[in-house]
């Protein structure tokens, strides 16, 4: 396994608050064996000289409760079977629809890819990537992390530019 896998390759330095504030991933999954691996593998990471900081809930409703106390976060690990067959994709409409958030990165992890396959997920939900929980190694996860919190880095940058 890469250890440097999160680090960006350009470490300039940032003065802001907002530049130094670890960056948010919020593990939504009932699983508690899901979010004990997701902590193994990205506990200590760091992107962009910042730490990596992984919130946790166990539902839909727990999730959205997280959001509304943070809304810097980056990037959801979301499963899609939880209190209901499809608690996590009908979350992902209440975030880009009824909280309008559409910069963090919602990266669906699914254990039961049967039910929807991946095609159908990504062309009718507003997700950022796909993955099956027992085909995500730990280089996989690292990838998908790095590649997710630099797309909401530039959209965060972007959007500030214009502000």
């Amino acid at each position: 396994m890469d250890d440097d896998l999160l680090l960006c390759d350009d470490l300039e330095e940032q003065g802001s608050a907002l530049d130094m504030a670890p960056w948010k991933i919020l593990v939504v999954d009932d699983d508690p064996g899901i979010h004990e691996v997701t902590n193994l593998v990205l506990a200590c990471r760091r992107f962009d000289e910042r730490p990596v900081v992984l919130l946790h809930a166990s539902s839909a409703a727990e999730a959205e409760l997280v959001l509304s106390e943070h809304a810097d976060v980056a990037m959801l690990l979301l499963d899609v079977v939880m209190e209901s067959e499809m608690a996590g994709l009908l979350l992902v409409d209440r975030i880009r629809g009824q909280l309008n958030n559409r910069r963090t990165r919602i990266i669906i992890r699914t254990g039961q890819p049967g039910l929807l396959n991946e095609d159908d997920v990504l062309r009718r939900y507003d997700v950022n990537g796909y993955c099956l929980k027992t085909a995500l190694t730990d280089a996989q996860l690292n990838r998908t992390c790095l590649l997710a919190l630099r797309n909401y880095r530039d959209i965060r940058d972007a959007c500030l530019a214009l502000s």
